[in-house]
């Protein structure tokens, strides 16, 4: 098994493990043709950190995605690819408007008064069903700590489930998260938002 940053051209494999990995969830359940848009846009923008797994043969088994500054970063993602979102927004508005409303609310991730947002952050780490259990996972996570110190950032925050979720946390945890708050996300998820000094 190889760690590598993930490369413009491979957005494909990123939506691929998404859907694998998140199935049910939200961005999951917009479709694979708003997964390869938004990965596209993400693996084209210079605040983006992206590295993943990838077996011998070069099959990606799990990635780990985020930015350097947390603060507005899906703001300017859609400004930089105005046109391919504006399609997939009226594509969603006609076939589930709902989920439109959703996506505009929960463009940023900063639910508190004081939080800055002068951080990186990871925005999704996804394995491979078949991969699950292995530990790549954790070295993922490794590798994305990595390259944010490489780009000179001095925190990192992810954001994950409050509830039924006591395995993830505990191994965030373990990795020197810390809770920098609870907040709930639109429609009604309670989410913790956590917290790593690189520094320490």
């Amino acid at each position: 098994m190889n760690y590598k940053i993930v490369q413009r051209n491979e957005y494909h494999d990123l939506a691929e493990i998404h859907l694998d990995s998140f199935k049910g969830f939200f961005l999951a359940t917009l479709g694979k043709r708003f997964l390869l848009t938004y990965y596209k846009a993400v693996l084209g923008s210079n605040e983006t950190i992206s590295v993943c797994a990838v077996d011998d043969e070069g099959k990606f088994l799990g990635f780990g995605t985020g930015c350097v500054q947390s603060k507005g970063y899906h703001k300017r993602l859609i400004l930089q690819n105005p046109f391919s979102f504006l399609v997939q927004g009226l594509i969603i508005l006609f076939t589930n408007p709902k989920a439109l409303k959703r996506l505009g609310k929960n463009l940023d991730k900063i639910s508190s008064d004081k939080d800055d947002g002068n951080y990186a952050e990871l925005i999704s780490i996804c394995v491979s069903h078949l991969s699950k259990g292995t530990g790549i996972g954790r070295s993922l996570l490794k590798e994305f700590e990595e390259e944010v110190k490489r780009r000179k950032c001095k925190k990192i925050t992810l954001t994950t489930d409050y509830f039924n979720n006591k395995e993830v946390m505990a191994f965030y945890l373990r990795s020197g998260y810390k809770v920098l708050y609870e907040f709930t996300a639109n429609p009604n998820r309670r989410m913790y938002k956590l917290i790593k000094d690189l520094q320490m």
